[in-house]
């Protein structure tokens, strides 16, 4: 073997060296950090994947009830949606009771589309007959209706006075 190729043979050893060298340094500082990086997203992206399903098939369910639920007070739901009309709940309320009013409660900025009406009324009967009527009327009234407690019945002179509030909810119609 001559000196040149001894030469040439020991140069392409000398490079081999510092190519291997080299590609081991590029595999330790970049691409083995690269795979430790990978891994600990892909784990994340995997919780995060079944925290999504999760959520998604509880959404599911309370979707299933929200319709089991609408459906069952599907009568509720088209009464509340209906336009309360004061005049004539006042109209049929004075039928019952001598001082009947009823006020619009100012609405909160989180419901503006709901209405909430205070009613109150006084009345002196000889029997609580003319009360029982008027709660059996608002049954078939078209209308959310809430009779808030207590209910007050006093007796004078032979006469029971009663005066009671109750709450009429609507949506509010533009």
């Amino acid at each position: 073997m001559s000196k040149k190729s001894t030469n040439s043979t020991l140069k392409f050893l000398i490079y081999t060296m510092v190519f291997t060298i080299i590609v081991f340094i590029f595999v330790l500082f970049v691409v083995i950090p690269g795979i430790k990086e990978y891994k600990r997203l892909q784990g994340e992206h995997t919780a995060e994947k079944r925290a999504k399903q999760a959520l998604q098939q509880e959404y599911g369910t309370l979707q299933k009830h929200l319709e089991v639920v609408k459906t069952n007070n599907q009568e509720v739901i088209d009464i509340f949606f209906q336009e309360f009309n004061s005049t004539s709940f006042i109209a049929n309320a004075k039928k019952y009771f001598d001082d009947a009013k009823i006020t619009q409660v100012a609405s909160d900025s989180n419901s503006s589309a709901l209405q909430v009406y205070q009613f109150s009324a006084d009345a002196q009967a000889q029997n609580p007959t003319r009360f029982y009527e008027f709660v059996k009327t608002l049954h078939a009234y078209d209308g959310i209706i809430k009779i808030n407690f207590p209910i007050t019945i006093t007796t004078e002179n032979k006469l029971l006075k009663i005066n009671f509030h109750m709450s009429v909810y609507s949506m509010q119609h533009k």
